[in-house]
């Protein structure tokens, strides 16, 4: 048997969010921390951004009025609003089971989980492993265009993921939405196109009365079953969140990196 450690979190500050995933990162590519799943929550809407995107893309006066913070990823693709979701991170070297795969194999292998912990729920959706074209110009919304691995419900994407590789591991995090606010979506991006942002669903769209505790519940065992893995409950190091308040202060709440393109 297999085994990876699983963190369950409630909900935290974005700075925070992305801080820790990237210092689990580092301790689990050092081999100081076995491969991790991690399933947290937001403690307020936040705006999160991919490493390459543009400020621009996000209108930042609006968000700073209703107390959006904007935080820029590790992992690429657009923006995505964390507000009513169940947010998932995978960490792990390349060389460990059941990760050893390329991109894509990585992708796969997560997707399946992600799946299988739908079909609990009665939700039948599919991986999507074709790139989504929008017709005219690129949203700058992460959800409104299904990418290669990506679960989607009848051509809706649900989960959106992303997700930064290194030489020696990689991690991949993504949301699982548990109900969506269109507008509310629409209002925080300088493009105001709601229309745009049909293409997205939730499972409350599915499955009313959901909670982030019933997910974690539903998707904890869907990764054991489906990567045929044990996982083990733990907490953060208190070297990773050391290192993961280090971040917090030099980078995540830093204008320099969140403003950087």
């Amino acid at each position: 048997m297999n085994f990876m450690r699983i963190i369950t979190q409630g909900p935290e500050p974005a700075c925070f969010n992305m801080a820790l995933d990237e210092a689990i990162l580092e301790s689990v590519r050092k081999k100081n921390s076995p491969p991790t799943l991690r399933l947290y929550g937001w403690d307020r809407p936040s705006i999160s951004i991919g490493y390459f995107q543009k400020i621009t893309e996000i209108d930042a006066a609006y968000c700073q009025k209703h107390g959006y913070p904007v935080v820029r990823r590790l992992t690429g693709g657009r923006a995505v609003l964390h507000d009513a979701e169940l947010t998932y991170s995978v960490s792990s070297p390349h060389d460990s089971y059941p990760f050893n795969g390329n991109l894509l194999d990585n992708y796969r292998t997560i997707s399946s989980a992600l799946l299988r912990g739908l079909k609990r729920l009665g939700i039948e959706g599919e991986m999507s492993f074709t790139k989504k074209r929008s017709e005219g110009h690129r949203n700058p919304a992460c959800f409104r265009a299904a990418s290669f691995g990506e679960v989607t419900v009848n051509a809706k994407k649900i989960i959106g993921s992303a997700q930064k590789r290194y030489t020696d591991g990689f991690l991949q995090h993504g949301s699982i939405l548990i109900s969506f606010d269109h507008n509310k979506l629409c209002n925080a991006l300088s493009r105001k196109e709601v229309d745009g942002l049909s293409d997205i669903c939730s499972v409350s769209d599915h499955v009313p009365h959901v909670s982030p505790a019933d997910l974690i519940g539903i998707f904890r065992e869907s990764f054991e079953r489906e990567l045929n893995i044990k996982l083990i409950d733990d907490s953060p190091t208190k070297q990773e969140l050391t290192r993961s308040q280090e971040l917090v202060k030099q980078k995540y709440s830093a204008r320099e990196w969140n403003y950087l393109r």
